[in-house]
């Protein structure tokens, strides 16, 4: 049995919510007629290929950073991060399909967490060292 369940649910619901982010990529693909590899075209379809294109830019620190906010702070804070970043990756998402001026919130959900992780296991690190 892992010491760290609930912080990986979180990382396999975060996988699952990029998953979801490529399927409406593929979905919008065939709705608005873009073909692989063309990025550009119908203004909807770009906005569904640029908020699964954050998410992945956003997935590359956040999963180090789940790790690691688990194993310095335990499984309950780890996995708070992961739930707080899923929740605004969805919200995003969602939100940047519709308009794209709407997403602000959502990223912030995943941007700010994201920032205090960093600062915490910083001072983390420095406390310790202390």
């Amino acid at each position: 049995m892992t010491a760290y369940p609930l912080t990986i649910a979180t990382l396999l619901l975060a996988l699952a919510i990029y998953i979801w982010a490529m399927l409406k990529v593929g979905r919008a693909r065939a709705t608005y007629k873009v073909q692989a590899p063309a990025v550009t075209g119908h203004e909807a379809f770009e906005r569904v290929f640029r908020a699964q294109q954050n998410t992945v830019e956003q997935m590359v620190p956040f999963i180090p950073l789940l790790a690691l906010a688990a194993a310095f702070w335990g499984d309950k804070w780890g996995a708070l991060y992961g739930l707080v970043w899923c929740a605004g990756r969805v919200l995003y998402i969602t939100t940047y399909a519709v308009d794209a001026q709407k997403r602000a919130l959502g990223f912030l959900l995943t941007a700010l967490p994201t920032m205090l992780v960093i600062l915490g296991l910083a001072g983390t690190l420095v406390l310790r060292a202390a």
